[in-house]
Order: C-alpha cells, then structure tokens, then sequence
C-alpha cells in the first residue's frame, strides 16, 4: 500500500477530532504531504472516521489526481493543495467545526492571542475569510492569502483551518485554537479581555520555537 504510515497517521489523527471535540459525525478533514514523494494523503469526503482503515484514504498528487485509492477525496482538496504549494514549510493540516473557534468565523472576526498558550503556537491573531462556497472561484485564493505565513486561518461561516510541519502540530493548533476560543468566551464574560499585542505574540512564539524545552531536529519534513 503506497504511503502506508502516512496514511495510518492521517486516519490516526482524524480520529482524535471528535475525542478533543473539534467535529462530530463526518465533519473536518485531515491532509498531509509526504515530503519525499509530494503526494498528499486526505480524509475522504463525507464518510464517518471510524468508518475507515488506512486504505480507504486517497492519495493523490498536487494536481488533484487520484493516484491510489476508490474513495472520493475532500471536496476541498484544492484549497489543501494550494496551502501546501504556497507554503513549502507545511506539510500537514487540520480542518475543524470546533464550536468557540467557528462562532468566531460566524460574526467574521479575529481570533485574538489571549493565551500565552495561543501566543506560542500561533504568534499573531488567526485572520477570517469572507464566506466562499467551494465552488466560488475565490475559494482557494482568499484563505491562501490570508493564511500568508502564519499557522491558522477561519473559513467565514465555516470554520477554522490549521496547519504546521507536522501532523501532530497542525493538531496541537487546532486544540489550542478551540481553547483559547472559549477562554476568550468566558473571559469576555467577566470584563474586558486583555489581548497579546503584535510585538508580544511575536515574541512568545520566537521563544517557544526557538528556546523552550529540549533541543530538537527540525520539524521542517518530519513527517
């Protein structure tokens, strides 16, 4: 089976999405590149996680072709490609329904660094994208842009999209995501939220990336 541990991790990390509350029933999806061959492994679409084995999932090019698989693949394959090709550094990426998260991309606003947590994944707020259908021609090149070079991004009315080198990064973002959300919920709740600024965010992040904890190979590819 071509990609096989790809593909376990794939199903393995779709499956924590409902566990962590991120989605339920068939919601989400769960994409990565292999960085040796550039073919993507993707969750496919409309189908229940606990449905699947590894081999249910397609694996296809950057071009969208199906190279090994029967299933159809995430109706938003497009838009995962073109994150992974505008962004060389990202090899993997989860999408969400989480609740906090996506009533964010309802009112069509930011979701500000509240959390030191948030500040160290994500250094700066998570930008929202107007409403798009997947047919609308603009689908793919709004939230590509608006993503640039950071780590998250809200599909208007839709929800939250994350990404990172690996995939147990682009999952931690998406957890964090959710729960700073929700702090923001209740913190607003109890008065006015203090919020990172710009030069705090970014600092917190260069730390945690570059400082914290013990040293470690790259992820750049590690998947």
């Amino acid at each position: 089976m071509l990609l096989e541990a790809l593909r376990t991790e794939v199903l393995e990390t779709a499956k924590s999405l409902p566990v962590y509350g991120l989605v339920w029933m068939a919601g989400g999806t769960v994409c990565a590149r292999d960085p040796q061959t550039g073919l993507v492994v993707v969750t496919p679409s409309g189908v229940d996680y606990e449905e699947l084995v590894p081999a249910d999932l397609p694996v296809t090019d950057m071009d969208l072709k199906v190279v090994e698989g029967v299933m159809r693949p995430s109706v938003a394959l497009n838009l995962w490609t073109a994150i992974f090709r505008a962004r060389p550094d990202i090899h993997a990426l989860v999408h969400t329904h989480s609740t906090h998260a996506t009533a964010f991309s309802v009112v069509g606003e930011p979701i500000p660094m509240v959390t030191e947590t948030m500040a160290n994944w994500f250094g700066g707020p998570v930008p929202v994208a107007p409403y798009l259908s997947v047919e609308d021609p603009d689908f793919v090149d709004v939230p590509v842009e608006l993503l640039g070079p950071g780590f998250g991004v809200l599909l208007g009315r839709h929800g939250p999209i994350t990404v990172g080198a690996t995939l147990h990064d682009a999952l931690e973002r998406a957890v964090t995501l959710e729960e700073g959300a929700k702090i923001y919920f209740v913190a607003h709740s109890l008065g006015r939220p203090n919020t990172f600024s710009p030069q705090e965010a970014s600092s917190s992040f260069e730390f945690y990336n570059e400082r914290y904890g013990q040293p470690k190979p790259s992820r750049q590819g590690s998947d």
